[in-house]
């Protein structure tokens, strides 16, 4: 059974935590610095309630079922960010030792493998970054004005322009900030530039990842 996790604060107050949406361990260190703790209990166990220290925190915190990753992202990605074009979202169960993701441009679909050869199914925390770093392509390829640029930066025998790290860069503040509870705009305000899928140097449909997918048919 998946244990509750409660955040006290030093005036004695809880508040019940989604370990989904948050960095258990960051979230622990904070809280003893503010002189209150992040405790953890098994339902139905009233007995059994712990301090978790921030090692602990990441390892027990709840898994969720593969199918439910893909909605659980976009939920986040939501959350710090408006995408003005839709993408598709592969969550693919098929072991790789390399690869983590892929974007696929023509198709505007983002893929994360799940699961490493040797190790099983990779931590949520890790696809959740790979997540980002395929949604930082989506974005530089279909609105590159939203950050400052005229057209996608990309260019031939380079899989990662600075303002592909730009946008990953704005992804990953952004994520930060949510757990921190601060506020932003979801959407950059800048001033209109077209974008036609032209302008792509890559006129390919292969992903944009650091390594090829290992005999992935696109």
């Amino acid at each position: 059974m998946n244990a509750r996790y409660w955040l006290v604060l030093p005036n004695g107050s809880q508040q019940l935590i989604d370990p989904t949406r948050f960095d258990l361990a960051a979230m622990a260190v904070r809280a003893r610095r503010l002189g209150g703790s992040l405790v953890a209990e098994v339902p139905g166990e009233t007995a059994d309630r712990r301090l978790v220290l921030p090692d602990a925190a990441v390892r027990q915190a709840f898994e969720p079922p593969i199918q439910a990753v893909g909605p659980l992202f976009r939920n986040r990605l939501e959350q710090i960010f408006n995408c003005r074009v839709e993408f598709s979202l592969d969550i693919a169960t098929r072991a790789t030792s390399r690869v983590l993701g892929g974007y696929y441009r023509r198709r505007r679909l983002v893929r994360v493998y799940s699961h490493d050869r040797e190790t099983g199914r990779r931590p949520l925390e890790e696809l959740f970054d790979t997540f980002l770093h395929e949604v930082a392509h989506h974005l530089e390829y279909t609105e590159p004005s939203s950050f400052q640029a005229r057209a996608c930066q990309r260019k031939r025998g380079q899989m990662h322009s600075p303002l592909f790290w730009r946008i990953l860069s704005e992804l990953k503040q952004r994520w930060e900030k949510s757990q921190r509870g601060q506020s932003f705009s979801l959407q950059i305000e800048v001033e209109e530039t077209e974008f036609f899928e032209s302008e792509a140097l890559d006129p390919t449909d292969e992903p944009a990842s650091l390594f090829p997918p290992e005999g992935d048919p696109v």
